[in-house]
């Protein structure tokens, strides 16, 4: 692993009570390793004060970008693995909802040909540290079957918010995506299988995160809604390269 580049790209929303001490770490972790790094902070159009904290935070490899509307998830990471230089680029949420330590074997899996290596709470040897909620881990499990009915793929775990791509898998992808919200994880999971990439799952310990934002209700409509976009945009070629 010694003279690979790695892009780390972090989406963030309203996140000022931690994103300082989560940086923190993934600072520490990325200082102790042989190989290069940069780290990518996405402000999806934030209005506390977490950009204020990130324009504060000094760190030699640190680039921050900003949306100036709040336009969900999926633009972040569009913009920030747009903008990424790293031969291969991961994203991680801000919470660190699965631990920083994973990196380790999903570079492992991208160095041995994986073009996409996708965290997956559901793998043989996953493990739920801090469950979700009866009714959030349901409306997971039902959006699992119904993305894998409409997409045609066959994977465990579209959601999990930890994912690696080979640098020409993330520019082909990430070039092409248009989903903006709850179903962006499976659009770009759509279209690296499209593509025809190697995808690649890793079991990940993982901890449900306390103070979510996700309106359940909102969650549901516009997952549904977005997974009928996804087929109905490639049955007009929108996802041709």
């Amino acid at each position: 692993m010694k003279n690979l580049k790695l892009s780390l790209i972090v989406p963030v929303y309203n996140e000022e009570a931690l994103i300082k001490q989560n940086l923190d770490k993934i600072v520490d972790y990325l200082s102790k390793r042989k190989y290069s790094s940069e780290i990518i902070v996405v402000d999806d159009g934030s209005n506390d004060n977490t950009y204020k904290i990130l324009k504060k935070y000094k760190n030699k490899n640190l680039r921050i970008f900003r949306l100036g509307t709040n336009q969900g998830k999926g633009s972040a990471l569009k913009k920030g693995f747009l903008m990424a230089f790293g031969e291969y680029c991961v994203f991680t949420d801000a919470d660190l909802s699965v631990d920083i330590q994973k990196l380790k074997p999903m570079l492992g899996e991208l160095q041995k040909g994986g073009d996409v290596v996708i965290g997956s709470r559901r793998a043989k040897r996953a493990s739920i540290d801090v469950a979700q909620p009866k009714p959030r881990e349901m409306m997971g499990r039902v959006f699992t079957k119904l993305t894998q009915f409409i997409t045609k793929t066959r994977l465990s775990d579209y959601t999990c918010g930890f994912k690696g791509f080979s640098q020409k898998a993330a520019k082909d992808v990430f070039s092409k995506s248009l989903i903006d919200r709850w179903a962006y994880d499976a659009e770009i999971l759509f279209l690296a299988h499209k593509y025809d990439y190697k995808i690649v799952e890793i079991p990940v310990s993982w901890k449900n995160r306390k103070e979510t934002k996700v309106k359940i209700v909102d969650a549901i409509f516009t997952s549904f809604r977005d997974l009928l976009r996804i087929r109905y945009y490639d049955s007009i070629g929108k996802y041709e390269k």
